[in-house]
């Protein structure tokens, strides 16, 4: 019996060993695939606010200075809604910066959504943003561009209408695109 119970444990350790053998096997596999995979294009929607006048947007940013969509007229804009808690936004902030970086005649705007202010800033102090945020404390905001959840983006041409609705995150090299396009559109 010892010589079995012997056998069995090094059955038993084999088996272990080979079963975390595969399962390591498949985390690499898995990390290498996430790690290498390509952006997700963004998702434009067919939205009725489309080539109409962008509703107005005005307040005081998370950093105290008076902001207003109407003072950035004569360029594009990209409007962004966010949230801290939020994860697609988080998984966005990192190209909202490095557009907001690289573009010289692209603003982007962000609108708090249903989030804390000091949460808000923390966000966007962690990712290194230096782009104005506005918060929304009544929704009124968000409720005017019919957004339900961030993030939520609208590109705004130069003289205040709205040429495209993102939902979702969006990513830099079809941000680029998109203003490429619209850009060659006589925008």
């Amino acid at each position: 019996m010892d010589n079995q119970d012997k056998a069995g444990r090094t059955r038993s350790r084999k088996t272990v060993r080979a079963i975390a053998l595969v399962v390591g096997l498949f985390v690499v596999g898995l990390s290498i695939l996430l790690a290498t995979r390509k952006p997700v294009s963004m998702q434009t929607v067919a939205s009725p606010l489309i080539n109409k006048a962008a509703p107005p947007i005005a307040g005081t940013s998370l950093d105290g200075k008076k902001v207003s969509l109407a003072s950035y007229s004569g360029r594009f804009v990209l409007v962004n809604f966010f949230a801290s808690w939020c994860t697609p936004c988080q998984d966005e902030e990192k190209a909202l910066v490095q557009f907001s970086n690289s573009s010289q005649d692209v603003s982007i705007l962000g609108v708090v959504f249903d989030d804390v202010n000091s949460s808000a800033i923390s966000f966007l102090r962690r990712y290194g943003a230096n782009y104005p945020a506005l918060s929304d404390p009544n929704g009124q905001i968000a409720l005017s561009y019919g957004v339900a959840q961030p993030p939520q983006t609208y590109l705004i041409s130069p003289n205040g209408v709205i040429l495209t609705e993102i939902v979702g995150p969006v990513n830099l090299t079809a941000l680029n695109q998109l203003i490429s396009i619209a850009k060659s559109s006589g925008f």
